[in-house]
């Protein structure tokens, strides 16, 4: 693949990262819900604003310099599926809302890699 079609990839997880924080920011508590039947209590709604933020960010500096801090973006976003996975298993009443957020992680850090990898 060309430099190029590389830079479109990890820009197209910077798009996807940007919606989702923004998703959150905006409809946290009912994707929180929509997830674990519940509503999120007063920590997990600063938690899902935080993540949000994260997520915005990332996404932003993702899209405006998607050759630049590639390795940051895969380690934050390995760091962040990691803790999820251990929230998942040490908390059951969060446990649904820490895999999807790992999945999504994952899922950033593995098209993060492939636009890496296709150099």
């Amino acid at each position: 693949m060309s430099h190029r079609r590389d830079l479109v990839l990890i820009r197209g997880a910077g798009l996807l990262g940007t919606a989702w924080g923004v998703v959150l920011l905006t409809r946290g508590r009912k994707v929180w819900a929509a997830v674990e039947d519940s509503l999120p209590g007063p920590v997990d709604e600063v938690a899902i604003s935080l993540l949000g933020v994260r997520h915005l960010l990332q996404g932003a500096a993702q899209l405006s310099a998607p050759a630049r801090f590639q390795r940051t973006f895969v380690a934050v976003d390995v760091i962040h599926a990691a803790t999820m996975l251990a929230l998942a298993a040490a908390d059951r009443g969060r446990r649904r809302p820490a895999l999807l957020s790992a999945g999504v992680a994952a899922a950033s850090a593995v098209v993060t890699v492939a636009g890496r990898a296709c150099r």
